[in-house]
């Protein structure tokens, strides 16, 4: 009797472990596919998690962040690494409120605008985007312990003229280094049969990248336009260009300008009502009397020159107008 007893608790007990098994696999089954974590387990304890490095020091991401609130501005490169944030500060400077155009057509209304990322950006819309993951840039210092309490936040430390820098700091964060390396390359080969394709004809004649508002001039020698003209495309520098400041350029004068004689300019203008055009200088400047200046806006510029997208179709664009005008 003792011995069938013995037995039949056993059975029981074989049968509530093999319930209890079926149960738990379908709870994990559900949390594989979507579902909600057990309530006294919460999800963010259950995601897998990985350690970064960012500007500040080591922080905790989630290993494959699906809601990313970028207002670092690096939107254009993470859609250049196949993923779309959920918020944006990449907006027109003059309009923070407003996409660039190329981010209209990318992104449409599928994004939350949180302003521009080379000022504070609203709290407010960040929170109520729900990001798993927010990249801020250096212009965001000081809300960062805000936004640190939204989700995890990690500190960009390249800004808007860092393009190359960030780029790979953005890819390196979120694992996608070979996503990258390949744009980068197509980028770089396309530029390079570009190059090829203008010294056929423009040789050694050099290039200058000009900045004329209503109120100063600009010379560019490096970052954003400049850096296209001449670290991408690789055309010939026209002596005379000084050393830049931080920013990648120098203020000049009409005076400074004078001692400058470039064979080609790409003018970056919003319109002819500017300190420089007609002016003797100007009207005298080789490349003026020539038709070998190629204008570009400011306000595209700000817009597109310091970003993957941008860059992409701005050294399109360039480069077409130097071949158009120098057909022979």
């Amino acid at each position: 009797m003792a011995k069938r007893k013995h037995g039949w608790i056993a059975g029981l007990l074989g049968l509530a472990l093999l319930v209890g098994g079926c149960s738990q696999a379908a709870d994990n089954s559900a949390g594989g596919q979507g579902g909600q974590a057990p309530a006294d387990k919460p999800a963010a304890q259950t995601a897998e998690t990985r350690t970064v490095k960012d500007a500040a020091g080591e922080v905790t991401i989630p290993a494959n962040p699906q809601r990313i609130a970028d207002v670092s501005g690096s939107t254009e490169e993470l859609l250049a690494l196949g993923i779309r944030p959920v918020l944006t500060a990449n907006s027109q400077y003059e309009s923070p409120m407003d996409l660039t155009p190329i981010l209209q057509k990318e992104l449409g209304k599928d994004v939350t605008v949180a302003g521009w990322f080379q000022n504070e950006v609203s709290v407010e819309a960040i929170a109520a985007a729900n990001p798993d993951l927010i990249l801020v840039g250096p212009a965001q210092e000081k809300i960062y312990e805000q936004l640190n309490k939204i989700a995890p936040t990690v500190r960009v430390p390249y800004g808007f003229n860092a393009f190359r820098e960030r780029f790979d700091f953005v890819a390196n964060t979120l694992g996608k280094k070979q996503q990258m390396d390949e744009w980068l390359k197509a980028y770089d080969d396309h530029a390079k049969q570009l190059h090829d394709q203008i010294v056929a004809t423009t040789k050694e004649e050099s290039f200058a990248v000009i900045e004329a508002t209503q109120k100063g001039i600009r010379l560019y020698a490096k970052t954003g336009l400049a850096d296209m003209i001449f670290s991408d495309l690789k055309l010939p520098k026209a002596a005379g260009i000084p050393e830049p400041d931080p920013w990648g350029g120098k203020e000049t004068d009409l005076e400074g300008l004078s001692t400058l004689n470039p064979d080609h300019i790409v003018l970056l203008a919003d319109s002819e009502h500017n300190v420089l055009e007609d002016t003797a200088i100007w009207n005298n400047m080789k490349a003026k009397k020539n038709g070998k200046v190629y204008r570009v806006t400011t306000k595209q510029s700000y817009n597109e020159a310091f970003f993957a997208l941008g860059k992409k179709a701005m050294i399109e664009q360039v480069a077409a107008d130097i071949l158009q005008k120098n057909q022979k």
